[in-house]
């Protein structure tokens, strides 16, 4: 099968199905755990593979380039629809032929993002869509596999560099949701501070591109808004730092998290819906809705990491 077709419903590749030995039940957990993450990812993987697609210059010299992304938006739409229709209740060997497909994809997307980010820089390859932005696509990509192969009893392979974490030589924790549960109070604070971490310099970069690309005067209520939020995750970020070092103040940290990011959620809520019913002055911006919808589900994700969180640390 040509690597780059599209994934069939059911992908068996006999070198993904020999799971390790450990024990049956923590094998399994970690598979739920790591299902749970790609029901979530695996879209907005597929979406980045889109925007990247939509942000390259469309002149003959770059058609490569634009075919590679919409391979990769064809097979990752493809494993989203995969993990969505795997039940819980799927046998161990097909959930784990799965979870290493979508480790293995992704890791092909996280090169191809590499590669393109390079070209931008070098003025190689023309783009409306900035090369910071693509390191911020590929940073995202590297956290999901993180977690991947975080499932896999514990195994720990990002560095706080890599993910664009203070500290950068220290491995990340990059757990699992569903493995919460798992690891010792001390683990969980660290992966807390990680999280935050990375989701408000996430969130910030999100705001500041929502500022760049609304239509100038005629939409100037949105983009002050999304200033607003910038700011308001930066300095998030700080305390974040500051948090860290003194080792003090986590439960206003994660209480002060929550409320931005709630209230950043509503107002994508908002600016998607006056998207798709054309009620933004001059019926649209200079974005598509999608990209809206991307970053409210993004910051959903977070908030339900927060929800998770805030009761176990904030006492």
């Amino acid at each position: 099968m040509d690597d780059r077709s599209p994934i069939p419903p059911r992908w068996l590749d006999p070198h993904f199905l020999q799971p390790p030995v450990p024990e049956p039940s923590i094998l399994r957990e970690g598979l739920l755990a790591a299902l749970e993450e790609m029901r979530v990812w695996t879209r907005l993987m597929a979406e980045h593979a889109k925007f990247i697609r939509m942000g390259l210059d469309p002149n003959r010299a770059q058609e490569e380039l634009f075919r590679e992304a919409d391979r990769f938006a064809v097979r990752l739409d493809a494993l989203y629809d995969q993990t969505i229709h795997t039940s819980p209740h799927a046998p161990t060997d097909a959930l784990y032929a799965l979870r290493e497909q979508t480790i293995h994809v992704v890791n092909e997307l996280i090169r191809f993002k590499r590669e393109i980010i390079q070209a931008l820089e070098d003025c190689k390859a023309l783009a409306i869509l900035p090369a910071v932005l693509c390191a911020h696509v590929r940073r995202e990509a590297d956290r999901f596999v993180g977690t991947l192969e975080r499932s896999k009893t514990g195994l720990r392979t990002k560095t706080y560099a890599v993910l664009g974490l203070p500290d950068g030589n220290r491995r990340a924790e990059t757990l699992p949701r569903l493995l919460y549960g798992r690891v010792t109070p001390a683990t969980l604070h660290t992966v807390a501070m990680e999280e935050i971490l990375f989701f408000s310099r996430t969130h910030a970069e999100h705001a500041g591109h929502l500022a760049l690309t609304f239509r100038p005067e005629v939409q100037d209520a949105y983009r002050r808004e999304a200033l607003a939020f910038e700011k308001a995750f930066e300095e998030l970020l700080h305390l974040a730092m500051e948090v860290e070092r003194s080792g003090q103040g986590m439960r206003k940290l994660l209480t002060e998290s929550r409320k931005a990011t709630e209230a950043f959620c509503a107002y994508l809520s908002k600016t998607l819906r006056d998207l798709t019913t054309c009620r933004i002055p001059t019926g649209q911006a200079n974005f598509p809705p999608l990209i809206a919808d991307h970053m409210r589900r993004e910051a959903l994700y977070y908030l339900d990491i927060l929800h998770r969180l805030e009761p176990v640390l904030a006492t």
